[in-house]
């Protein structure tokens, strides 16, 4: 468990966090998302302390990380920058392996570990263990900066936007890779991004964070159907409008059936995201659900998605 208390950052006479407390739960999905300059940024590095608060604690498991040993904390905290941030001069495996190397893993059993993530990461091994930096994709080369995070099974990874830079295809294969990871492996994942859409996307709850402050706490679907204030209605109004599973039967799709041909159904919300929908698909994909009464089977959210494109609610 990760606990923030209190904590605030100056810098000169500016603050770029002001007395902010949260809690982020062991194995989350734990997304900070806000605006640029809003001090996302600034609260993650506090907890590999690349930034130290000027008040406030930050506690890892109830011990103080400002009193722990900053080699030790580095070495198990898993740390995914905007780009994958390689040692040009140093292989692929070379790269992903140097925390390994650090840990004293023996070379036989660093070069499996970096083999098996390779795969994980849809990256053939035999192609790319030997290869430079420069001969990646920016996808790639972000592909191999997760490898490094995760190779020394760390119980916590921290990653500060780390698809920003990439084209849109891309970014969709890495986030559909997290949360796969995510699922399979006991790990605690902090995430900032500025983009509400993949906070929506991937959060098992997030944080909204604006000139300091935290503005909402909640899981998506908490946060979507009750935002706490204009500023966080404002940042999520393309999302409100497209997200809900409300929409879904707004635009038409789903069937009226009776009761008993949906009671073995799982049962969704209006207020539930399509995104909530698309994982359990990603398990189940032949998965029909039932929502407000409807039957909506995975067809439907293809087309309805479909639909979006066409020009009907840009931007979704």
């Amino acid at each position: 468990m990760i606990e923030f208390k209190q904590v605030t950052k100056e810098y000169g006479q500016e603050d770029a966090l002001k007395h902010l407390s949260l809690t982020i739960g062991d194995g989350e999905l734990f997304v900070l998302v806000g605006p640029s300059g809003s001090g996302k940024t600034t609260l993650l590095k506090m907890i590999n302390r690349l930034v130290v608060p000027t008040s406030g604690q930050v506690l890892i498991d109830q011990e103080d990380v400002a009193q722990v040993d900053l080699e030790d904390l580095r070495r198990h905290t898993g740390y995914v920058l905007q780009t994958g941030a390689l040692f040009p001069n140093m292989t692929v495996e070379q790269n992903a392996g140097i925390q390994l190397e650090a840990l004293g893993w023996p070379a036989e059993k660093r070069h499996a570990r970096i083999a098996e993530l390779l795969k994980r990461m849809d990256l053939d091994p035999a192609l790319f263990l030997k290869r430079m930096p420069s001969e990646l994709s920016g996808g790639e080369a972000q592909r191999v900066g997760i490898v490094r995070a995760l190779a020394a099974k760390p119980k916590l990874v921290l990653m500060d936007e780390p698809f920003s830079a990439l084209d849109p295809l891309s970014k969709r294969q890495l986030q559909a890779l997290i949360l796969q990871l995510h699922q399979e492996l006991a790990t605690t994942f902090v995430f900032v991004t500025h983009d509400m859409r993949e906070a929506i996307h991937l959060a098992d709850r997030l944080a909204v964070i604006h000139d300091g402050e935290l503005q909402q706490l909640g899981t998506p679907a908490e946060i979507l159907a009750a935002p706490a204030n204009d500023f966080v209605r404002d940042f999520f109004d393309d999302v409100q409008q497209t997200q809900f599973l409300q929409r879904v039967l707004a635009a038409g799709f789903g069937q009226k059936v009776p009761t008993t041909e949906m009671q073995n159904l799982p049962a969704f919300k209006n207020s539930d995201t399509i995104y909530q929908w698309a994982q359990l698909l990603q398990k189940q994909p032949q998965q029909n659900i039932q929502v407000a009464g409807c039957l909506l089977t995975p067809l439907d959210l293809v087309n309805y998605m479909a639909s979006l494109n066409q020009g009907g609610e840009q931007g979704a």
